[in-house]
């Protein structure tokens, strides 16, 4: 195989273009363009956790005193966004009316917001969070402790690969199965591995980067949770008024990771 890197909507269109066969992303771009019509299918799923945690500006010691403040997310109305309105409602917050919600870009961006003044408080992965925390900020809500259902980074593919690569998607998922399994049983390996590509001198962010990236949150079987996919599906609608037509069921094909899960054993 060849492994390619392409970010947002480009990657979508690359695949509908049948430029690649294959995309592992988060759903919500690809779910946008089901929206819209796109043949495309989800095959398969992993990383099926929160892996979210709001961190706040020294001196906010809970959640609840973001109230009035600017709170940083990578887009408005994106999955960052919808899961940190689920968290402050879960705490009896009004999301829309107690804070005020702006575009800061990606987790570094994010990062530097907070570090910057520019925010109060930000939603970051556990490894952020762990670095801001050494600067002095605090976890003041960590997302993974509430169990929302989550899917995850997912891998879509067109509808017609389906039928014509059948055998090929079967052996990538049984070889994708081969490689968590290798990332479980040898955490040291897989740790050098994440230093290397993540540019990570830290053991401890290290250490942390392999707890929520690989070690026990992977799944063995990357099936997907159909709980997890109407969520994104429903942090969608604002953005995405069509699709509110989708139906969680119609966008999977679990026959793919069936047959790979059999020739496994």
């Amino acid at each position: 195989m060849e492994l390619i890197s392409i970010q947002g909507q480009p990657a979508v269109a690359a695949l509908i273009a049948g430029e690649i066969d294959l995309l592992y992303c988060i759903p919500h771009n690809v779910i946008s363009a089901m929206a819209g019509g796109a043949d495309l299918l989800f095959i398969a799923s992993i990383y099926n956790r929160m892996q979210y945690r709001i961190v706040a500006a020294p001196g906010i010691e809970m959640a609840e005193q973001l109230r009035g403040k600017i709170v940083g997310v990578a887009r408005v109305h994106d999955v960052s966004h919808f899961y940190m309105r689920l968290g402050l409602q879960r705490l009896g917050m009004n999301p829309e009316q107690d804070i005020r919600v702006i575009s800061v870009g990606g987790q570094n961006d994010r990062v530097l917001a907070l570090k910057s003044g520019r925010v109060a408080a930000t939603i970051v992965n556990p490894a952020n969070a762990l670095i801001l925390e050494k600067a002095g900020f605090k976890t003041v809500l960590d997302l993974e402790s509430l169990g929302f259902p989550v899917v995850g980074n997912t891998m879509a593919v067109r509808r017609n690969m389906v039928k014509e690569r059948r055998a090929t998607l079967v052996k990538f998922l049984r070889a994708f199965m081969a490689g968590v399994k290798k990332i479980q049983s040898e955490p040291e390996l897989s740790k050098k591995v994440l230093a290397r590509y993540l540019r990570l001198k830290d053991g401890d962010v290290i250490e942390e980067n392999y707890r929520f990236n690989s070690g026990q949150l992977l799944e063995s079987v990357p099936a997907i949770p159909l709980q997890g996919l109407r969520y994104a599906v429903d942090s969608l609608i604002p953005t995405v008024p069509a699709a509110k037509g989708l139906k969680a069921e119609s966008l999977i094909e679990t026959s793919i990771l069936d047959e790979a899960v059999k020739g496994a054993h």
